[in-house]
């Protein structure tokens, strides 16, 4: 037995790949067409054993092709299936089955149950030579009224769906531009030019105008550039390189602001290309009270270092005349011995006792260079560089 052929007709290239698949792995044979123009076309061409089609196609519609097929003498006899999602009611079903459709299947239904629909249909199909096709019912005054009416219906269908699609892009649009506007830090959106540098500022937000000074309307073209207050090209080459590369580059920077002020930020860039134009999303964090904490903590650190060496200085000092004392004492046979011996112990005991503060005072230092060393101290080496 040969193999059944049927066309199949969607203007949407996977709904045609996932029903072609389908019906070839049950031994049917397959050809396509977009629309109903060229579905017609293929009529032409070949014989044609099954119709499938979509109702929403451009040029001519599922319902228009169904009615040619079904009004013309060479092709009334082949089965008609529509397989829609988009004409769901059943007034729809009631069109078309007064076109002549001998199924109407709305999307999407299982596979299996699919292809029993097309088996029970093909099985009962007359077997002579000339098969009666199904009557239209409708004349061409009713079919054109009905068709009207399906499609201004369908139209409306969709004006509510799209007025409800723009309702939730606007909630949801005003969602994030709040979020945008009320984050903490400074958010910039940003070109990268076709060379690969800084471009201009698109859009930016409230903390960035609160930080740098601009009004909102006059960072808008703004290049990157006129707020950055960059050390050397070679520094920023070099980011650029990285933010390309990895997409995502974290560093810090500096920005000027519009009265001439320096503000340290730490940003992180993010880059993204849309319709091969690439673009930068900046999150700029103001520093300026991070770093002097660790230029006060470094100070701190500095301080302390300098008063654990004084320490150890001082008892060394005071320990040396002191062994002369005692030595002394040793020889006097004064009556003040017992008292000079007595006060140089005493000194001697809170000498020790500094000794072991100065132990616990390093031990506290070390704990919390140790502790916070990878931060604190990377970040006190890192000012270190850059005072």
């Amino acid at each position: 037995m040969n193999k059944m052929n049927v066309l199949v007709i969607d203007d949407q290239y996977i709904n045609r790949y996932l029903l072609e698949k389908l019906l070839i792995g049950y031994g049917f044979s397959v050809i396509s067409a977009v629309d109903g123009v060229e579905a017609l076309e293929k009529l032409k061409e070949g014989p044609v054993d099954l119709i499938i089609s979509d109702i929403l196609l451009p040029r001519m519609d599922g319902f228009q092709l169904c009615r040619e097929v079904k009004t013309n003498p060479d092709y009334a006899q082949i089965p008609f299936i529509f397989y829609t999602a988009a004409y769901t009611e059943q007034k729809d079903r009631e069109f078309a089955e007064s076109l002549g459709a001998d199924r109407f299947i709305v999307k999407p239904t299982d596979p299996a149950e699919f292809i029993n629909i097309i088996r029970d249909l093909v099985k009962n199909i007359p077997q002579e030579e000339i098969a009666v096709p199904k009557t239209i019912v409708l004349g061409e005054n009713e079919y054109l009224s009905e068709h009207n009416k399906r499609l201004i219906h369908q139209l409306e269908k969709k004006l509510t769906e799209l007025e409800e699609m723009n309702k939730s892009l606007r909630i949801s649009e005003k969602r994030y531009k709040n979020l945008f506007d009320n984050a903490n830090d400074a958010i910039i959106l940003h070109e990268i030019t076709p060379t690969g540098e800084f471009g201009r500022i698109l859009e930016a937000n409230g903390v960035t105008s609160a930080l740098l000074g601009y009004s909102h309307d006059e960072l808008l073209g703004k290049n990157m550039t006129e707020i950055d207050n960059a050390k050397s090209s070679e520094y920023y080459q070099e980011l650029m390189a990285t933010l390309l590369e990895r997409k995502h580059q974290t560093f810090e920077a500096e920005h000027l602001t519009k009265f001439g002020k320096i503000v340290p930020v730490e940003i992180s860039a993010h880059l993204f290309e849309e319709n091969g134009t690439r673009f930068c999303l900046v999150i700029c964090r103001d520093i300026t009270y991070r770093k002097a904490a660790i230029k006060e903590l470094h100070q701190a650190f500095t301080q302390i270092n300098e008063n654990l060496h004084h320490i150890a200085v001082i008892g060394d000092q005071i320990r040396n005349p002191l062994s002369v004392i005692m030595s002394c004492c040793e020889e006097c046979e004064s009556g003040y011995k017992n008292k000079v011996a007595t006060a140089v112990n005493d000194i001697d005991s809170f000498i020790r006792k500094l000794d072991i503060r100065m132990i616990e005072s390093e031990k506290v230092r070390n704990v919390l260079s140790g502790s916070q060393g990878k931060h604190t101290m990377g970040s006190i080496q890192d000012l270190n560089d850059r005072v």
